[in-house]
């Protein structure tokens, strides 16, 4: 079946704008960073929903590995519903918006200023209401997002966020350097006809785990969210040390599993999962740049990149592309929600 979808067509976009991205972005990266070093926030506040709650998920562990201090995901309610005026003084909050058009996202920055703090938005829209919002911003730039499953937003957001902690911690596990991101990327659609193969196998799935550790949780996070809302089954995504207690009593053989190690640090907590996941009879799928774990899945994507940083972006173009294929296979339209629209959550 042949794919024309917008999804895919953004998904291949995403190599021809993160240039752009690059470019616009340079000063405005480093007057947010200057702002933050006078500023010397005691913590950040992230506020975000759906693919950008899961971007804010990557942010949350590099800020907190990286730069040190404590980090949190806001809940949104507490500034709309509840409508409570918190002391963020001391705190930098960052607002994460593919259409900068949430008023809830928006409402939070405003009391956010409000209360004295630093904010920061990262939108793909400049005339938006979250983008007017914040003191400053970062532009995705990535022409208009058309498609219901983000996709190129979901990437440059990650990329401005790799870029940012990067320049506020000077750590050289952070630097991007963009001439190699773009071939790694294009090496992750060289994945394109194994991956079509692949998701035969989830033709008529109708549950499944994602499951992930550290840095590439996000990436469980956001696979799981990609694959509900463009093939309409169940997925279930949990943090592969939070599994064993108590949701892997759910396992069994007719329930899949595709996990991301993508960590040197936490792909031993992945092994475990996959030898369990092989006593329990789950059929599992490996999303993987470690040679070690291919024999422990029923299936793999192996990511021939030994930096972990660079395969993690390769991951993020083939979780996308596994979900949009998928999508089609089950005869499903990936660019229309017919039940569902970009709402504005208050």
């Amino acid at each position: 079946m042949n794919n024309n979808t917008t999804m895919l067509k953004e998904i291949h976009e995403t190599l021809e704008r993160l240039p752009e991205c690059s470019k616009y972005n340079e000063q405005n990266l480093q007057d947010i960073v200057t702002a933050i070093k006078e500023f010397k926030p005691n913590n950040i506040v992230i506020v975000a929903r759906g693919t950008s709650l899961h971007s804010a998920m990557y942010a949350k562990y590099l800020l907190e590995i990286y730069y040190k201090i404590p980090v949190s995901l806001a809940a949104k309610s507490v500034f709309t519903v509840y409508d409570t005026d918190m002391d963020l003084s001391k705190s930098l909050v960052i607002a994460i918006s593919q259409s900068g058009k949430a008023k809830d996202i928006t409402k939070a920055i405003e009391k956010s200023n409000a209360s004295g703090a630093l904010t920061v938005g990262i939108t793909n829209e400049l005339d938006s209401i979250t983008h007017k919002a914040c003191k400053y911003n970062l532009y995705c730039n990535v022409n208009k997002a058309v498609a219901y499953a983000a996709t190129k937003t979901y990437t440059s957001t990650m990329y401005l966020i790799t870029k940012l902690t990067y320049l506020l911690t000077n750590n050289e596990k952070l630097n991007l350097d963009d001439a190699f991101l773009l071939e790694n990327l294009k090496t992750a659609l060289n994945h394109y006809d194994e991956i079509r193969e692949l998701v035969k196998l989830y033709k008529d799935t109708n549950d499944l785990f994602t499951l992930g550790r550290g840095i590439p949780y996000s990436l469980a996070m956001e696979c799981g969210l990609k694959i509900k809302e463009t093939s309409h089954f169940h997925v279930s995504t949990y943090p592969a040390s939070e599994f064993y207690h108590g949701p892997i009593v759910m396992a069994n053989k007719n329930i899949q599993a595709i996990c991301f190690a993508l960590d040197k640090i936490t792909n031993p907590d992945i092994k475990t999962v996959l030898n369990s996941f092989k006593k329990l009879d789950v059929n599992t799928l490996v999303i993987t740049n470690d040679k070690n774990l291919l024999d422990l899945a029923n299936n793999h994507i192996y990511i021939n990149q030994d930096n972990d940083l660079y395969a993690l972006f390769q991951a993020i173009i083939i979780l996308q592309l596994f979900a949009c294929e998928l999508s089609v296979l089950r005869g499903n339209n990936p660019d229309f929600v017919d039940v569902l629209e970009h709402i504005d959550t208050y």
